[in-house]
């Protein structure tokens, strides 16, 4: 999966510019608050059909206009694709020139693996975060699973709105309940599975970098543990926790309380691990990340890496770029990272205040 070039007009500080891609390295430095990471995002409309920075749409419009165009080429599959989004009151997304009618029909198309300094933090922040990480890498192999988590989270709005008003009827709260099971047993068990596929990459990679002093793992913690797999009985439990969860008013059981915890040297990371040990495992996940969706759809996916050579030590930002020096990678720091210069396909943008100037 390669991409060959994005277009921005009037997204965020750009008005209208284009990046046209190399297949292997692409830099784009510059100082901060000019615009470096405003690409990434604008990338990654085109894998999840949203920000990753949790904004709304309008906010991604340049100020005083009134809408803005995103438009893409790619090649995947040996196919060259492109796709387009305009965003003003609403959001119209186009792929090979026809428009689609849902969000789900977009995700999927566009592989790409995105590691950020929030990413660093995934450790030592709450379970949300590593559910949405999760749900981002699992809607990005498996569409369907996408479909699943929005019919999911329909239901269970509807069914926090019942709690939440103090509602007791029982009866449309089977309704939701009922739902709620079919769809949460898929989704625990898809989170499952790809917490097993994880686990022998992370380890490998944790071991390679702290040169095999740390033993790394995934662990699970399901919230509707032995009834992930069977939606009757996961239905009556619900059911039977009615009246506790009107009383809190809210919905207190389901994926949407799952987590997973990093396991170093047999101890919870979050609690026990040094800055520096986290820091390798996120590193660890996020490789890990790319190469299962290589063994799950044959394609490497695009590696966006914003700012994170910041982050990272000396040590760390020379194993990754070892790991990726044969890969799309478009990498954005405040100044033209010397690891990557060496190789003839680098591609390097100065970014400045909304312009791109191409640099041989």
């Amino acid at each position: 999966m390669i991409i060959k070039s994005i277009s921005l007009k009037n997204f965020r500080n750009y008005s209208e510019e284009k990046f046209d891609f190399s297949s292997n390295i692409n830099i784009l430095y510059g100082k901060n608050g000019q615009g470096k990471t405003n690409v990434i995002e604008a990338l990654y409309y085109f894998c999840q059909g949203k920000s990753y920075r949790g904004c709304k749409d309008k906010e991604v419009i340049k100020f005083n206009e009134d809408k803005c165009l995103l438009k893409i080429e790619f090649e995947s599959n040996l196919r060259d694709m492109e796709a387009e989004i305009i965003i003003d009151e609403s959001k119209i997304v186009s792929i090979n020139g026809i428009n689609i009618k849902r969000l789900s029909e977009l995700v999927g198309y566009l592989k790409a693996v995105i590691f950020t300094p929030d990413h660093l933090n995934i450790i030592k922040s709450g379970p949300s975060q590593r559910r949405n990480f999760l749900d981002s890498f699992l809607s990005s192999v498996y569409p369907v699973y996408f479909k699943y988590l929005i019919n999911y989270y329909k239901v269970l709005k509807q069914k926090n709105i019942l709690l939440k008003n103090r509602n007791n009827n029982y009866s449309l709260l089977s309704v939701w309940n009922e739902k709620l099971s079919e769809y949460g047993v898929i989704i625990s068990k898809y989170r499952e599975e790809i917490i097993k596929k994880i686990n022998p990459y992370i380890k490998k990679y944790q071991k390679e970098i702290s040169d095999e002093k740390e033993d790394l793992y995934l662990e699970y913690v399901c919230n509707i543990k032995d009834m992930k797999e069977d939606k009757e009985k996961l239905y009556k439990y619900l059911e039977e926790n009615k009246s506790r969860e009107l009383e809190a008013g809210i919905s207190l059981i389901g994926p949407h309380r799952d987590d997973f915890n990093f396991i170093i040297n047999e101890k919870n990371a979050k609690i026990y691990s040094s800055q520096g040990q986290q820091r390798t495992a996120v590193l660890s996940l996020k490789l890990s990340e790319a190469d299962i969706i290589y063994d799950i759809v044959n394609e490497y996916p695009i590696l966006l890496l914003d700012d994170i050579t910041s982050e990272l030590d000396e040590k760390r930002i020379e194993y990754l770029t070892s790991k990726i020096k044969d890969k799309q990678v478009i990498i954005t720091c405040t100044k033209k990272e010397k690891n990557l210069l060496n190789n003839e396909n680098t591609r390097i943008f100065k970014i400045k205040e909304g312009k791109i100037a191409r640099e041989e």
